[in-house]
């Protein structure tokens, strides 16, 4: 339907896709005594996908574009994990992973402002992970500590936006992530509860020949108001940038969060104070990097007053969300208008929940 043109309906489609997918898989659990214990998994997936388009009205983007359009695939997979822990006492243990998972083809149909489906094909993945989990101080805290890396071949991405407004699927050779993480609860009195968690995760897309589009004005003369810091080319009149080397989008390389809820009886009821907080960096809204598409780093903090009565079945509550107010930028549409959407401003209410 056009928005600027009263609202006419402008095109019309039909789209269909089936999905089959089989999978066996088996899981096997073995204590060795002397507090080691063993697990190790396989699973066997088969994959099929049939799609198909008809284009009945064609709209203004494509005026020549009506038929059929169909993509089909088939794809099959054996994964495994194996996993140990050691126990080093009655409250603590270490454990180590390793893991290979599957994600079969994809299809994207979205034809609005092209001819084609887009098919990404089957990625694998391969994990390895180590940590340590411990119940301290008879039983009042609680943490748990991981590191990770794992390993992704033929990612499937989406490339959204850009000059043609298109959401199309590609498949990156490789992406690489590492990082650690960390969980700590403590209740220093039987009235509150604190906690603690954050990670540190470094994302990195391997691949010297993707190219994807990029913002719409990248290119207008004589001053671009989308300002990509990627290395650019023009292809078959299509402006792309080398996106090898990038983070992911969406993944911050930092997250925090931190919580403390205390708690007193009242009048046949608790009465409960709660705050959170949360914290990541900087982030990519697109798979290539820019300027002007960078979220900036983002704190939020929430606070809430509840009574809760009736053996926990009623709750009455005030709250406010986003405390400081501060405002980013999170996401954004890279088309002819540039647009980019924030976060919610600082929000009061009051809300009751009935459990029945």
């Amino acid at each position: 339907y056009s928005s600027i043109g009263g609202n006419v309906q402008n095109g019309f489609a039909t789209q269909e896709q089936d999905n089959t997918a089989y999978a066996i898989y088996g899981t096997v659990n073995y204590d060795l005594g002397g507090g080691v214990k063993l697990r190790g998994g396989l699973r066997y997936t088969k994959d099929d996908k049939d799609f198909v388009a008809d284009r009945l009205q064609a709209p203004p983007f494509s005026p020549d574009f009506i038929g059929r359009r169909t993509a089909n695939t088939s794809a099959s997979n054996t994964s495994a994990d194996f996993s140990a822990s050691y126990a080093l006492d009655a409250t603590s243990n270490i454990y180590a992973r390793v893991a290979t998972g599957f994600r079969a083809p994809s299809i994207q149909g979205r034809l609005l402002f092209g001819t084609q489906p887009s098919v990404a094909k089957s990625e694998t993945v391969t994990s390895y992970e180590a940590g340590y989990k411990a119940d301290l101080w008879n039983r009042r805290a609680r943490v748990a500590f991981n590191v990770f890396s794992y390993e992704i071949k033929d990612q499937q991405l989406t490339a959204v936006g850009g000059a043609t407004n298109f959401n199309s699927l590609v498949n990156a050779e490789k992406t690489t992530g590492r990082g650690v993480e960390f969980d700590f609860k403590l209740l220093p009195t039987d009235s509150l509860l604190l906690g603690l968690s954050g990670s540190v995760n470094k994302t990195k897309i391997q691949d010297p020949d993707l190219y994807v589009g990029v913002c719409a004005s990248t290119f207008n003369p004589p001053t671009p108001n989308c300002k990509v810091t990627d290395p650019l080319i023009v292809r078959d009149g299509a402006n792309l940038a080398l996106i090898d080397g990038n983070p992911l989008p969406q993944a911050p390389e930092t997250t925090l969060a931190f919580s403390a809820r205390y708690t007193m009886p009242l009048a046949g009821g608790e009465l409960y104070v709660l705050t959170d907080w949360t914290y990541r960096s900087e982030i990519n809204f697109f798979l290539y990097e820019s300027v002007e598409f960078t979220g900036k780093p983002l704190t939020e903090g929430g606070l809430r007053v509840g009574y809760s009565f009736g053996n926990g079945k009623y709750e009455a509550a005030a709250f406010v969300r986003n405390i400081t107010n501060q405002i980013r930028v999170v996401g954004g549409i890279d088309f002819n208008n540039l647009t980019g959407f924030i976060n919610e401003p600082r929000t009061f209410g009051l809300s009751f929940k009935a459990s029945f």
